[in-house]
């Protein structure tokens, strides 16, 4: 569907670049995640920042923040110096940046803030190169939530030189930056963030439903445990979910079935022994197979109920 060769001459090494005060900030992506990154850019960088989603609706949220939506993705690679992807799956991720490759700015950087595989960019690098870019895998992890209050914790790999370019504007919208190393290591520790994740929101399903079938106050229980041992941020975003039965979506099942798939490719990979991360994935491919993928995941405790 999109060409990842370049039409620009073949380069050697990749730019290092230099942030201007004319420059402006792409976002293409503005889904739950997305939305409220552009939103902090706009807000704190002072910069134009341009934006892309294939909805309609969000593109008009954004320009209700006085972004700038535009219509074709093609805009935001001609004109900015740094562009954000926040994007659903691997497939979406590849085609943008072999299409952002093509279209950039010399000297451009693309951040993908999603949460993917480190093949995916990795294959890009070669292209990057030739068009005189930089490429940093940077996943963000901390919701909804901290994304629209701008205190997301970001994993970078790329080049130390690109890494430090894009820090400033990483920071508007995370509370921790960390580079991780080279390129394709962000994607890694968040695949390995993820499986804590996907373990504990099942193993806090699990444990409600035998406190409900125990004949405890599950409300209770929960101010109960909070700040104990089990305390933990999925228990505090995700347990009143479960409790009151609240599957509205502020993180897609589908999404984090998604990071598990490739949390397990990443295993495979490099021989480590998942047990936990496998029987997590299978809880959350049984919910998507009952069509429930678009609800949020704590409706993972459905399967532990009667």
């Amino acid at each position: 569907m999109y060409s990842s060769e370049c039409k620009k001459p073949k380069r050697t090494e990749s730019s290092v670049f230099v942030p201007g005060e004319t420059m402006k900030l792409g976002m293409i992506g503005m889904g739950v995640m997305g939305l409220p990154i552009a939103e902090n850019l706009v807000k704190k960088s002072g910069l134009q920042v341009l934006g892309y989603d294939v909805e309609v609706d969000r593109r008009m949220r954004f320009a209700q923040c006085k972004g700038m939506p535009v219509l074709h993705p093609e805009e935001v690679y001609e004109n900015c110096g740094i562009v954000f992807f926040s994007l659903p799956n691997n497939k979406l991720v590849d085609a943008c940046l072999g299409e952002a490759l093509v279209h950039c700015q010399d000297g451009a950087i693309l951040v993908d803030l999603s949460s993917s595989y480190p093949s995916v960019i990795k294959a890009h690098e070669e292209s990057a190169i030739a068009a005189g870019a930089g490429l940093v895998d940077c996943p963000v992890s901390g919701g909804e939530s901290a994304a629209t209050a701008g205190t997301l914790s970001a994993m970078c790999g790329g080049a130390a030189e690109h890494v430090e370019a894009v820090r400033p504007y990483l920071r508007m919208f995370s509370g921790k930056v960390t580079h991780m190393g080279a390129l394709g290591s962000g994607y890694a520790a968040k695949l390995i963030n993820n499986m804590i994740i996907g373990a504990e929101i099942a193993a806090v399903a699990e444990a409600f439903a035998c406190a409900q079938r125990a004949g405890l106050d599950g409300k209770l229980l929960f101010e109960a445990i909070r700040d104990g041992g089990a305390g933990s941020c999925v228990l505090e975003v995700k347990g009143p979910k479960m409790l009151d039965h609240d599957y509205s979506a502020s993180s897609r099942l589908s999404i984090h079935l998604k990071d598990q798939k490739n949390a397990l490719l990443l295993a495979g990979d490099i021989g480590a022994r998942t047990p936990m991360l496998e029987q997590a994935t299978r809880l959350m491919e049984q919910m998507e197979q009952a069509g429930r993928g678009a609800e949020d995941v704590a409706a993972l405790i459905d399967l532990f109920l009667p």
